[in-house]
């Protein structure tokens, strides 16, 4: 008995040696392996960020769905939102005793990405002028009523037509409901900058520019991401040609007539 007790008792020592061996084998590998220098050219550049268009298509902003003018009111009085589409908007003067605006004088286009406190959402009556023989029509714009930092009075946009019972509103289109800085917050530092400054720089992608200078007036034959767009900033033309979706030229200019 004692001579197979032995030899039991070696192979088990045996095994558990091959089992230490092994274990030292695989942790001085894993070690050599995770401290192996990255090669240069695989590493970004120092402070430069790492940014990657894709991510913009993950990027789901909220929306809100009202079906008549309460439930417009509901869901935006008292909130902030940004504008989506700059430079297409207008605004006009908002007269709070009589309740309506002044729609046969725009004040401006609101700007890109600009900050708006709403304060009430009220039904405007218009009359849509009627052809020879038709019968006019009563159409009701759908005003968003605001104010804008630095300037006094409110003032107000359409977000949304009326007829009858039926209520249309394009402001999912008009205006992002959450902070875009934060819905895109894995864009670089210096592009917010400039976006914030309303400037094109060479490197934005499409996006990017429109958050600056708005949305395009005119453009040239070609792809998104691969054409040349015209921009209207403060009575001046900015043409931006795209490659691959980045900017690579800008030139400013006189601003083409265009609508807007």
């Amino acid at each position: 008995m004692e001579p197979a007790w032995k030899k039991r008792l070696q192979v088990i020592v045996i095994i558990l040696v091959a089992l230490a061996v092994l274990r030292a084998v695989y942790f001085a590998f894993k070690k050599e392996h995770n401290g192996r220098a990255v090669p240069a050219a695989s590493k970004p550049a120092e402070n430069t960020p790492v940014y990657d268009t894709r991510l913009d298509d993950y990027v789901t902003p909220p929306k809100i769905f009202p079906y008549d003018v309460s439930s417009a009111r509901k869901a935006l009085a008292g909130k902030t939102v940004w504008v989506r589409e700059g430079n297409q908007v207008p605004y006009f003067a908002f007269d709070p005793a009589t309740r309506q605006a002044g729609l046969k004088q725009k004040v401006g286009l609101l700007p890109p990405i600009e900050k708006l406190q709403v304060e009430d959402v009220v039904l405007q009556r218009t009359v849509a002028s009627p052809l020879p023989g038709e019968i006019a029509i009563v159409q009701n714009q759908i005003m968003a009523v605001f104010k804008r930092p630095g300037q006094s009075g409110a003032y107000a946009f359409a977000i949304g037509t009326n007829i009858g019972n039926d209520f249309t509103f394009t402001v999912n289109n008009l205006l992002f409901l959450a902070d875009p800085h934060e819905l895109y917050r894995h864009w670089p530092p210096d592009v917010w900058k400039a976006i914030d400054r309303h400037e094109a720089r060479e490197g934005m992608n499409e996006l990017q520019v429109s958050f600056a200078l708005g949305m395009p007036g005119t453009s040239e034959p070609g792809d998104y991401g691969n054409r040349t767009l015209e921009y209207k900033m403060n009575g001046h033309g900015v043409k931006v040609r795209f490659q691959k979706n980045k900017a690579v030229a800008i030139t400013t200019g006189k601003a083409s007539e265009h609508p807007g």
